[in-house]
């Protein structure tokens, strides 16, 4: 489930990119996601885990801040074993939805879609060390019922997903 998305016009409070936080509770992705990231990992610090203090774009959804608050506040992110990652990009991300991939404007998928998102996953050792994740193409899988986007209040690979998991709405291919 996609939240708090800035995929129309970049995000000047994210260095002027394109970005999404990205709601996972599927254990098959998320153990994607683990590998994808072990992988930039080795490449970069020769080691599968990431160093002592660097950058970890896996995040629980559960996790609290330092004053003991939920540092994803809206209830959506209220799920067992989710795992939330942020995603960016520098250039505004393709979007599709159906079984045909049409392509949609970004205005048209809001925080609350199902989606699938294409997420490619970098080392980073300069004046910090971390991994990062890219963000690619958006697939608009459901409208989602619920809004998370900023000031409401509140995996995989799209080439190589397996389409038999995937809903569209009525089945006609219509978007909701």
């Amino acid at each position: 489930m996609l939240a708090y998305p800035s995929i129309v016009e970049p995000d000047p409070q994210s260095g002027n990119k394109f970005n999404t936080l990205v709601l996972i509770t599927d254990p098959e992705d998320q153990q994607k996601l683990e590998e994808l990231v072990a992988a930039a990992c080795e490449q970069t610090f020769r080691s599968s885990k990431l160093p002592p203090g660097a950058h970890n774009p896996l995040r629980d959804a559960n996790e609290k801040n330092h004053a003991g608050e939920f540092a994803f506040k809206h209830p959506s992110f209220r799920v067992k074993d989710g795992m939330v990652i942020r995603a960016k990009t520098a250039y505004q991300p393709q979007c599709v939805w159906g079984p045909n991939e049409t392509e949609i404007d970004p205005s048209e998928i809001h925080g609350g879609d199902t989606v699938v998102v294409q997420i490619s996953a970098y080392g980073y050792s300069n004046q910090s060390q971390g991994v990062g994740l890219s963000l690619g193409r958006i697939w608009l899988v459901e409208k989602g019922e619920t809004r998370i986007e900023r000031g409401s209040g509140a995996g995989a690979n799209v080439k190589r997903i397996d389409r038999s998991r995937l809903r569209f709405n009525d089945g006609t291919g219509e978007a909701a």
